[in-house]
Formats: structure tokens, C-alpha cells, sequence
């Protein structure tokens, strides 16, 4: 019984495959010997664990998304990224929403989530000093 394909495929199976794949590991995990059946576990658990690693990672990153997302409408991102990263505005957008890169979901370092951090606090301030300036 291999597992982690078992899981994979379960995991990209419409509703109603699932059900097909259920009932099989049903069936093939009840004439296992005693100890397969808890190498089965364990191994279940791990990638029940790496799934769980995925699903965080994915709400972070939605998080991020959301709230980037709000700011958006009147801040350029654009400058932010030319101005603060020295790169293209596409380059950001493919890390805010993650997007794939070479493969891999471009992803924002800790160091850069700061830089991005100060750069909107430091928009902010500006914004807020001009308000304060031209208020009569």
C-alpha cells in the first residue's frame, strides 16, 4: 500500500472519486497485518502534517494578499517597488499574490516583508505630514 500516492490521489480526486478511493483503502488497510498498519499511520500522519504546514503557509500568504490588497487602491505599487526594491512592479505582484516563478511560488523573505513594512509606514508618514501641512 503506498501511501503517499494513496493521499495524493486523493487529494486531486473529485468528490466522488474519493468515495472509490475510501472505500479501497477501507478495503486494503483491513487485510494488512498489525504492522503495516501502523507504518501506514505513521506515514498518513506525516503528510497529514505536511498538509497542514501547506494550508497555513496558504492562509499567510491569502492574508497578505487581503490586506495588500485594500492598500492597493491608492498606493502604486509600482513606486513602492521601484523605490524600495528596485524592481519591477511584477516582481512584487508575483510575491503579494505568490505567483509561480521558475516553478516555485515567489515568496517574500522575512527581510524583504520588512522593507515592505517600513516602505508603507514611511508612505504613510508622508501622506500624513502633507495633510497636516496643507489643513487650514
Amino acid at each position: 500500500m503506498d501511501i503517499k500516492q494513496i493521499v495524493k490521489d486523493y487529494r486531486n480526486a473529485s468528490e466522488q472519486d474519493r468515495k472509490t478511493i475510501e472505500e479501497n483503502i477501507e478495503r486494503d488497510f483491513a487485510l494488512l497485518p498489525e504492522s503495516e498498519k501502523e507504518e501506514v499511520r505513521r506515514i498518513f500522519l506525516e503528510d497529514m502534517d505536511v498538509a497542514i504546514g501547506e494550508a497555513k503557509y496558504a492562509l499567510k500568504e491569502l492574508d497578505l494578499y487581503t490586506e495588500l490588497e485594500r492598500v492597493s487602491k491608492f498606493v502604486s505599487m509600482s513606486y513602492i517597488a521601484r523605490n524600495f526594491f528596485g524592481k519591477s512592479r511584477q516582481w512584487l505582484n508575483n510575491r503579494i499574490k505568490g505567483n509561480s516563478v521558475n516553478g516555485k511560488p515567489a515568496v517574500f523573505t522575512s527581510d524583504e516583508l520588512n522593507r515592505f513594512s517600513n516602505a508603507l509606514n514611511q508612505l504613510g508618514e508622508e501622506i500624513k505630514d502633507t495633510a497636516l501641512r496643507i489643513a487650514r
